[in-house]
């Protein structure tokens, strides 16, 4: 027997995946993001491995080595990657370790419980082989699609 899902907010029926459950509750992406389009993006690559000593591996696909010319130089780099095992998201809570934080909202915090599910770390770079790009500080799931990659610090105006 399926249960069929209806929205929090407007009370419609949940055809599919197009919903995050919100404190709990079913909340259609109509009621979440309006009536704008969709946009397509793709990734460049994927985390690979996370080891134990902090080192991730991120494997771009192979064309992607073409625009990888002279990172090897800089010392860190910004990851952004896609969250793609969050679907549920908790409006207000503890930050912190053991939830023992300031009690804030979804935006005021590094969660990666969010309805965009796009999450941006700036990691050190450890060294290149091939395609592979092996990072330290990098908070991101073995497999999550990795979006775009930056070079120099954050706060860099790009012109």
């Amino acid at each position: 027997m399926n249960k069929k899902l209806h929205c929090l907010e407007c009370h419609r029926e949940i055809e599919g995946n197009n919903f995050f459950f919100i404190d709990g509750q079913p909340v259609c992406y109509h009621c979440l993001f309006g009536d704008v389009e969709s946009i397509s993006m793709y990734p460049i690559g994927k985390v690979s491995e996370n080891t134990s000593e902090g080192i991730s591996r991120i494997d771009l696909f192979p064309y992607q080595r073409k625009f990888m010319y002279r990172l090897n130089e800089e010392e860190r780099i910004t990851v952004i990657y896609y969250l793609h095992e969050i679907n549920s998201i908790t409006s207000i809570f503890r930050r912190g370790k053991n939830s023992n934080g300031k009690e804030v909202g979804v935006f005021a915090s590094h969660t990666p419980h969010r309805t965009s599910r796009i999450a941006v770390s700036e990691v050190s770079l450890d060294c290149i082989s091939g395609v592979s790009i092996y990072v330290r500080g990098l908070d991101a799931f073995v497999n999550s699609p990795v979006l775009d990659i930056k070079g120099g610090r954050a706060g860099t105006k790009w012109l």
